[in-house]
């Protein structure tokens, strides 16, 4: 290759990024999401769930709990790889108008989030921000291929309540949806067809009390 169809290649991949970055800049987010919560419980979850959500999108969901109670976030069906942050306040009117922030961080797909998340600050806020959709959501041959964003659930609680271990795609070995009871007193897995165990982790491939087993040396899958 000659050194001037390098500069030519090189040129032409600098216009198609110049292009791209344009493009997305210049697209409308997509803002009409979120909200504010205040019920005891309720459900939180992205735009057209399951479906596909509009991007570039920018969402808060807003919690706000009494004097003397905490919230509990429980990640149900979430999908999401990353671009999910959560914070708390004392206080909260605007990003720019709030007190005492506990930035909590972002939640990534590879966190154990069976586990649910608490806080007794008076505000939890969830905030999705995302610029293109790809590539940022879990997928699994065969499964997860049309499922984005995410469906979880909250509650307000008094602050000796102890949160209710939930459960998670994770937990459900990426082969079921995680549901939880209308009281939210106990969590399951509802697995994919095939699919069998409290954590979906039995199926076509792994039976071993019918004979069907992979692992090797005595090991039981």
């Amino acid at each position: 290759m000659t050194s001037k169809v390098r500069e030519i290649l090189l040129l032409s991949t600098y216009i198609t990024l110049a292009l791209l970055l344009r493009y997305a800049y210049s697209r409308e987010v997509f803002t009409n999401c979120g909200g504010e919560f205040d019920k005891p419980q309720g459900i939180l979850q992205t735009t057209n769930f399951p479906g596909p959500f509009p991007t570039p999108i920018s969402c808060e969901w807003l919690i706000r709990a009494p004097p003397n109670k905490k919230i509990i976030l429980y990640f149900t069906e979430f999908y999401m790889k990353d671009s999910v942050f959560v914070s708390s306040y004392d206080a909260y009117m605007s990003p720019t108008l709030h007190l005492n922030r506990d930035d909590i961080g972002e939640i990534l797909w590879n966190y154990d989030l069976s586990i649910p998340l608490e806080t007794r600050k008076h505000c939890l806020l969830l905030r999705l921000e995302v610029d293109f959709i790809g590539n940022r959501h879990i997928r699994v041959i065969e499964h997860l291929l049309d499922v984005f964003g995410f469906n979880i659930t909250y509650e307000i609680v008094d602050p000796l309540v102890t949160a209710q271990l939930g459960c998670s795609l994770k937990h459900c070995s990426y082969l079921g949806k995680c549901i939880a009871s209308a009281d939210y007193t106990s969590f399951s897995c509802q697995c994919y067809d095939k699919f069998f165990g409290d954590q979906c982790q039995y199926g076509p491939h792994c039976d071993p009390d019918h004979g069907t087993n992979l692992c090797l040396n005595g090991g039981r899958c």
